[in-house]
């Protein structure tokens, strides 16, 4: 079954993607960036007050799994100590990391910080260029050698421009493949929308989970979360695909 991740910027938002049944609910302040994170305080509230609102809203579905955008490389050493340990993943973008070497060794001294809870996920950038990073399929192939679990591809620039504009689909199929091989699970985030879900598909291409912003939003992902269109992204999640 695929995954949904739904990105969040505050509490209201998180009450409604909480409601409205997400599995992986992310926080993450889209006016700063692909990956720019939220104040701490806002992490905390939601490990503080999940227990509590998923109980009163959702009891009958199983508890959303919490992750967090850290920044970038330049970023994440601010506010990574005040991650809870109630938050099951956690994600810092590649940019400006151009050999494996540095790769590894932003990963390696991420982890040292996170708790025992707290997993780390790879992230690529599809429009690596734009980034000066790695690419998406050298990411994923180091994320599998370094035994991570998941793995994300996203876009830096949040230009409304999406993932499928920047690989091909013969490009995702790789990192598909890549990540198959690797046993781990990926992700692919990146300016979606619906349409894009039923291309991929059609095209046999099955990321293990769809991360999502700016299309459950009103206008734009700087925008406030919409319920109904988030409710459209769940149902479409929850249908069996058609390939598989």
């Amino acid at each position: 079954m695929t995954d949904l991740l739904v990105s969040v910027r505050d509490d209201s938002e998180f009450d409604i993607a909480v409601a409205a049944g997400v599995a992986i609910i992310d926080f993450k302040e889209p006016s700063r960036g692909a990956l720019a994170a939220v104040e701490p305080a806002i992490w905390q509230s939601a490990a503080k007050r999940l227990p509590h609102l998923h109980a009163n809203d959702a009891p009958h579905r199983t508890r959303p799994l919490l992750s967090a955008a850290l920044g970038e490389p330049e970023d994440w050493q601010a506010v990574i100590r005040r991650l809870p340990d109630a938050f099951q993943f956690a994600k810092i973008g590649p940019s400006g990391i151009d050999t494996a070497r540095e790769m590894k060794r932003l990963w390696g001294e991420a982890a040292l910080h996170l708790g025992a809870t707290t997993e780390l996920v790879a992230v690529a950038y599809a429009d690596f260029e734009a980034a000066h990073c790695l690419s998406p399929a050298e990411i994923f192939q180091l994320a599998g050698q370094s035994g991570f679990r998941r793995c994300l591809v996203d876009t830096f620039t949040k230009d409304g421009r999406s993932t499928t504009d920047h690989l091909s689909y013969a490009g995702l199929r790789e990192l598909g493949e890549i990540a198959s091989q690797a046993s781990m699970r990926w992700a692919m985030a990146g300016s979606l929308r619906l349409e894009i879900v039923d291309d991929l598909e059609t095209q046999g291409i099955l990321p293990d989970c769809y991360a999502v912003r700016g299309d459950v939003c009103q206008h734009d992902r700087a925008g406030n979360l919409s319920p109904l269109r988030l409710q459209q992204w769940v149902d479409r999640v929850s249908l069996p695909s058609r390939k598989r």
